[in-house]
């Protein structure tokens, strides 16, 4: 990132109100960020990484935190003014729809990214903050981003409403959307805006979406772009299916969509940082503590305060994960100097006492991770990134890491709290000490992984490991335990992570699972139940019953079935007795009923 002129130094902590503004010697900010989330001056914490980035770039900045939405007058969006370039929109470092209800649409009680966990945001928090800023501030450019934006850049099928929904740049009054990780193209558009480009001639920024009119686009049809279908064509479930493969097989095409009233352009993704980017964003001055204007904790600082960021991208490919879409394929990773020194200023903070918490990305393993073609030509149409053999592991490199932090002067602990893939760990010898060194120094106890499921057709449905490859692993997992377990005395365990109700699972499914868990000791209370979040993969099997990308037809676990699903795994727990039974009975597996759950238990049940 090139700074544009000298500027302010940065402050200790972002301007949240007019005084402190004043003491920065600002009169209006250039960029006013508008957030969802509680301002925690942490890389972990969109407001905070994006106006970091936007100061270090030469342009002024001041937070607005969750203000309140519900007042007629707006008076919270408007408490530092008018901004001289643009406001932002940053709803939260969670989808807001997730962090508002649980997958079973119950409404949540706490919200991680509050004080105290307070609710304080609304729902669809970007389209509601964006209708008040453009009430109060009419002519102002406003730019949207985060998951929530990204995820609903083109119509998408919204669970929350059970309907397919416009893309958000057609319900919300926004100038322009950033999708994906966001510091390049803001800052990009920030140049422009200073530069006095009219915020409707932006129309060329990567990893960027605008909006033409429906005449516009008639005279101008865009023919080099991908056109998916428009809305309300597609809330038609086969045409569904169609336009997500459309859209999840391009990468290298603007992408056009039309609805009633507009017409959304996204144009091709924008470039990953550098190392050399990535280095210096991240040891950007962040105290890593909350704005001193809070009197109630956030919780969601806690489990990330003392944590390195290691990497950027999951080439993953997870059929239910939004991670690929928003950050990308490509795995862009920090130095291992960079590392070194933010840890050195870690440990110098009066509240360190000797851990760092999670040395990680969206997955842990994948730090280092190399491919010739990402530089040469992008990422890859067919995805398969986890099993390509042109692909090169960072296994050294993460080791060489991981060891230098270990040996830093108050450090006593260093621990991987991110996602471990374990396909990524061979069963070789280089597999082998990888896979020591990880478990002897880096989990507390229990080795977290996410097989998510077993039988073939759901595995193959979510793009995730088959079972022969978590019997590879486990195998490998317990030959290395035994062997550390002499050593030093320490019994350790997997945890795996597995995922009920995905579009393609079945109930007899289910049983196979928890047979198996039961067959390996494996009993876990760790099940997610699939929730559709818009714009993955599995969403699109979920809203058209079809896997868009062959045209098969998929079962749909729904209502009740969910919770038979879900409560299969839990077949020890008496409370959930009478849906296991159910289950067994519908599936035709009564022969379990004394086996999997106690025959006892369901007689005295069926008296009452």
């Amino acid at each position: 990132m090139v700074t544009v002129e000298k500027h302010l130094p940065q402050p200790e902590f972002l301007p949240m109100t007019p005084a402190e503004l004043k003491n920065c010697g600002i009169d209006r900010p250039d960029v006013i960020l508008i957030s969802g989330d509680a301002y925690v001056d942490h890389p972990s914490f969109a407001a905070a990484l994006l106006g970091r980035a936007l100061w270090d770039a030469g342009f002024t900045v001041g937070i607005i935190t969750q203000p309140e939405w519900r007042d007629r007058d707006y008076k919270h969006f408007t408490k530092l003014g008018r901004p001289k370039l643009f406001f932002a929109v940053v709803p939260g470092a969670v989808d807001p729809m997730v962090n508002a209800y649980t997958p079973a649409l119950k409404k949540r009680s706490q919200d991680s990214y509050s004080p105290g966990g307070k609710l304080n945001r609304p729902e669809r928090t970007t389209i509601v903050y964006t209708n008040a800023i453009h009430k109060m501030y009419p002519q102002m450019p406003i730019v949207i981003g985060g998951i929530e934006a990204s995820m609903r850049r083109f119509a998408h099928y919204d669970y929350w409403s059970d309907s397919v929904r416009q893309g958000i740049l057609a319900d919300a009054p926004a100038s322009l959307l950033v999708y994906g990780m966001g510091e390049l193209a803001l800052i990009e558009i920030a140049n422009k805006l200073r530069a006095r480009t009219p915020v409707k001639e932006i129309r060329d920024v990567p990893g960027t979406c605008w909006t033409m009119s429906v005449g516009e686009y008639r005279k101008n049809p865009m023919e080099d772009a991908v056109i998916l279908p428009a809305y309300p064509n597609v809330t038609n479930r086969e045409i569904y299916g169609k336009s997500f493969a459309s859209f999840y097989q391009e990468t290298k095409k603007p992408i056009v969509q039309q609805h009633p009233k507009t017409v959304i352009v996204a144009n091709t993704p924008m470039r990953p940082m550098t190392t050399e980017e990535l280095d210096h964003l991240y040891e950007l001055p962040f105290t890593r503590k909350q704005h001193p204007i809070y009197k109630e904790k956030i919780p969601a600082l806690e489990p990330v305060q003392f944590s390195l960021v290691t990497h950027r991208g999951c080439f993953g490919n997870c059929s239910f994960c939004a991670i690929t879409h928003h950050q990308g394929r490509i795995i862009t990773s920090r130095s291992e100097e960079s590392l070194i020194r933010e840890a050195k200023r870690m440990i110098k903070m009066p509240e360190f006492r000797g851990t760092i918490q999670d040395v990680g990305g969206p997955t842990a393993n994948m730090y280092a991770a190399i491919c010739q073609k990402w530089e040469e030509e992008g990422p890859c149409r067919n995805k398969q990134c986890t099993s390509c053999k042109e692909r090169e592991s960072g296994a050294e490199s993460h080791i060489s890491l991981l060891r230098n932090l270990r040996e830093l002067p108050g450090v006593k602990h260093v621990f991987i709290s991110s996602g471990i893939r374990y396909d990524l760990i061979p069963p070789d010898p280089k597999g082998d000490k990888y896979l020591t060194e990880i478990m002897r120094y880096h989990i507390s106890g229990h080795m977290k992984i996410a097989p998510e499921h077993i039988a073939s057709k759901v595995t193959e449905l979510m793009h995730k490991p088959t079972k022969f490859k978590f019997d590879v692993f486990i195998n490998h997992f317990e030959q290395v335990r035994d062997k550390l377990e002499k050593k030093t005395g320490k019994r350790m365990y997997l945890l795996p992570y597995m995922m009920s109700s995905h579009p393609g699972c079945t109930i007899n499914d289910m049983i196979e699972l928890a047979l198996y868990l039961r067959e390996k000791n494996l009993y876990t209370e760790q099940v997610q139940d699939f929730t559709p979040v818009p714009m993955t993969l599995s969403t699109a099997m979920y809203y058209s019953g079809l896997n868009p990308l062959t045209g098969c037809k998929v079962h749909v676990p729904v209502g009740n079935e969910k919770l038979i699903q879900r409560a299969i795994l839990h077949w020890k727990d008496p409370s959930k007795y009478d849906y296991v039974v159910s289950g067994l009975a519908r599936a035709g597996r009564k022969d379990l009923i004394g086996d999997l759950v106690p025959k006892s238990e369901v007689k005295r049940r069926l008296k009452k």
